[in-house]
């Protein structure tokens, strides 16, 4: 049994090596990060619609103690003109929008403390984003530097190209100055 499990442990590595060498590291590099800008931009969205769904509920909570205000003089004024029955139903109705303002109390202590959340995650996420990005950037400069060192196999042996010193500069301004002039040397 052994011998048969190491053969297929062989074959499983094998067959790994050659996918590993089939992927183009590049390629996936840049649809993780096509994943992960698609990851942020749904919590962005998320975020935005949290944000916009508490407001509503605010708005329609202030029309709701808008409402209250009202049912309090309607009712304060039945009270005082004895209209019993129509007091029950002011008291009713008034009940029905405190438990109903209650609700729309705890959603929106809900979805803003999911917003703060995802906010704070989504902070997190951005961050590790951009760090990726940075160095996926720096891997397809390597990348391409290692592409255009194949491409200039001779490169190596010439060495590193420096940029011209000051002296040098200044020798070939003078010598184009001198065979610019009329009496220099042509």
């Amino acid at each position: 049994m052994g011998m048969m499990t190491r053969m297929v442990r062989l074959w499983k590595a094998d067959l790994h090596g050659v996918m590993d060498q089939l992927e183009d590291k590049g390629l996936l590099l840049k649809q993780y990060l096509r994943e992960m800008e698609n990851s942020l931009q749904q919590k962005q969205a998320r975020c935005e619609y949290l944000t916009q769904t508490c407001r509503q509920i605010e708005q329609d909570l202030g029309l709701r103690e808008e409402e209250m205000g009202k049912l309090a003089k309607d009712l304060d004024l039945a009270v005082v003109k004895n209209k019993n029955d129509i007091a029950r139903m002011l008291i009713r109705k008034r009940r029905s929008v405190q438990t109903t303002c209650s609700h729309l109390k705890q959603q929106q202590d809900l979805l803003s403390e999911e917003r703060q959340q995802l906010e704070g995650l989504l902070g997190q996420q951005r961050l590790q984003y951009d760090q990726f990005k940075i160095k996926a950037e720096a891997y397809f400069r390597q990348a391409k530097n290692r592409q255009m060192d194949e491409g200039f196999p001779g490169l190596d042996a010439m060495g590193d190209f420096q940029s011209p010193t000051e002296e040098e500069i200044e020798l070939e301004l003078l010598q184009r100055k001198e065979a610019l002039t009329p009496g220099g040397a042509a």
